[in-house]
């Protein structure tokens, strides 16, 4: 389930979209709604987001200037769909410029809200996707890393590269690794396979 953030001043909108649709059956749980951009940033700051629907003239902080808090600071990755009841092109411009997924005015139609989302899930997949491609590519160039360290043949870059990656992934507690004894390679590491083999790989590191 793709989680969603409703953000407008006025009630009877936020209880509108929240049963305007079966937000269940397209694949979408409401997380929070709220009626300001300072309870937005509360709320995306202490739970992940995927969709934030928001007006685009509240009291205090537009939702503009939301969207822009929000990527500035590097708070959440949610996408961003604008609300309004101007017709005006100078909103959808500077919404568009600020990275926003889509713009809608009020009064939100059925479709068009369905036709949204379908958008959302889309960009969400593609986004997913790439992200995991990009992970797998890090894992493979770390790999490469510690082989060539493991192997005593490597250059600076190549640890600089490993301590990196270990203090980005701060989740690692220890890494075990498994020598090939047909490597001749290896021989000068104190005999693949062994304990003292595995330490003297990880000291360089």
């Amino acid at each position: 389930m793709l989680k969603v953030l409703l953000v407008d001043d006025e009630p009877f909108i936020l209880e509108g979209l929240s049963v305007i649709i079966d937000w269940n059956k397209e694949g979408f749980e409401i997380a929070g709604k709220v009626s300001n951009a300072f309870e937005a940033l509360e709320a995306l700051r202490k739970e992940e987001i995927d969709l934030v629907i928001t007006d685009i003239r509240m009291p205090e902080m537009t939702g503009l200037e939301l969207v822009e808090k929000v990527y500035r600071e590097k708070l959440s990755q949610a996408y961003f769909v604008m609300l309004s009841g101007y017709n005006d092109f100078r909103y959808v411009r500077t919404a568009l410029q600020n990275k926003c997924l889509d713009y809608m005015l009020k009064p939100i139609s059925k479709d068009e809200l369905l036709k949204v989302l379908d958008r959302v899930r889309k960009s969400h997949a593609i986004t997913s996707k790439k992200r995991m491609d990009d992970s797998i590519m890090e894992r493979e160039v770390f790999a490469k890393n510690m082989i060539r360290i493991c192997r005593g043949k490597y250059r600076a870059d190549n640890v600089e590269y490993v301590r990196r990656y270990l203090g980005e992934n701060r989740g690692f507690r220890y890494i075990s690794a498994a020598l090939d004894e047909k490597d001749a390679s290896l021989k000068h590491v104190g005999g693949a396979g062994s304990v003292s083999s595995r330490r003297n790989c990880m000291r360089g590191v």
